[in-house]
């Protein structure tokens, strides 16, 4: 069984030879291939060197192809700033005012900002190695979380708070989740074999559970169901403690997710682990960029003890791999899964 038989037959919920591994190491990855930031974000040519480096360095099963968390909000309109050798952030959002909203266009992948590079990349990756390794293509911020970048996170969340029920809200939730659908299109049209995406605005840390069931919750539910219909599988990825909203997720049609490291292992295995994929959720700073090898191993055994049964498990770090880690946490990560992963 190659690395990506491995992933494909977790994602249909059979069960593989071992618990495969895909990493969250983008920034790691440009980082050891000598590639800056800067560079990493617009060419596509330096995406694919950067992570078809890091999977034959380190032969993980699952390369996530990402570039950072502003590149579909910059391609509706909004302006970001890249410190050096860092991933971008908003610094204008792409209407100052809801009465705007009119102004906003669903964005073409093949056209729009650096949609196009991350297209471009998945398309070279699928070349190399697509028939040996699971390639998976993150289609950046969903409905909720894109809303916030497009509007100006803390003047949309106070406009849901204070004014919920202005037409305005859903039509601007509207355009941005037809802007994030075109992308996980466009990606599994480029040969990603599944997509995924990022929706931490909407979360616990940042959001009500109660909102999150009224604004965020609806578009992502339509978004499992409109990908499924068209055979594309996708992730969800929700930083910080996701332990409130388990039960919501729970009644999911069958997607992935990928828990941050504060979310609690044991009750996601009980609520969302017995229909869905879960991905994680080794703490990617306090343990695999800072800890020894031996505490990623201790952390990464304790993991696969709990989420192991069933099958329905990739390993991975709870976020993204910060660009500092050293390389032996890497290994010690991978070849805990190697050792402690087989399935009976």
């Amino acid at each position: 069984m190659n690395s990506l038989q491995r992933v494909q037959a977790v994602l249909r919920g059979e069960t593989p030879d071992r618990v495969p591994v895909c990493l969250h190491n983008f920034m790691m990855a440009a980082r050891e291939a000598a590639v800056p930031m800067e560079k990493y974000r617009t060419d596509p040519e330096a995406i694919a060197r950067a992570h078809l480096t890091a999977v034959e360095k380190y032969r993980y099963d699952c390369i996530l192809i990402d570039t950072d968390t502003t590149m579909l909000a910059e391609a509706m309109g909004a302006k970001s700033q890249c410190a050096p050798d860092e991933p971008g952030r908003i610094v204008t959002p792409a209407i100052h005012s809801l009465e705007e909203v009119g102004k906003l266009k669903v964005v073409n992948p093949e056209t729009d900002g650096r949609i196009p590079a991350l297209v471009e990349s998945i398309r070279l990756i699928v070349k190399q190695v697509g028939s040996e390794v699971a390639i998976r293509g993150n289609a950046d911020q969903a409905a909720f979380g894109l809303a916030c970048l497009v509007r100006g996170i803390e003047d949309f969340l106070v406009e849901l708070a204070l004014d919920p029920d202005n037409p305005a809200l859903q039509q601007l939730l509207e355009v941005c989740y037809q802007s994030h659908l075109a992308v996980h299109r466009a990606l599994f049209k480029a040969g990603a074999h599944f997509t995924s995406m990022g929706d931490s605005l909407a979360g616990p840390d940042v959001t009500s559970p109660k909102m999150f069931e009224r604004f965020a919750l609806p578009y992502q539910v339509r978004l499992v169901k409109d990908l499924a219909a068209e055979g594309i599988f996708v992730v969800i990825h929700i930083c910080g403690d996701t332990t409130k909203i388990l039960d919501d997720l729970a009644k999911y049609d069958p997607c992935g997710f990928e828990l941050d490291y504060k979310t609690d292992a044991q009750r996601a295995k009980q609520t969302v682990g017995p229909r869905h994929v879960l991905f994680g959720n080794i703490d990617p700073s306090g343990v695999i960029a800072r800890g020894t090898p031996e505490e990623v191993r201790e952390c990464t055994r304790q993991l696969i003890a709990v989420w192991k049964p069933g099958a329905r498990f990739v390993l991975n770090a709870g976020c993204a791999i910060p660009p500092t880690t050293p390389p032996e946490n890497i290994r010690a990560m991978i070849e805990t899964a190697w050792e402690d992963g087989a399935y009976n």
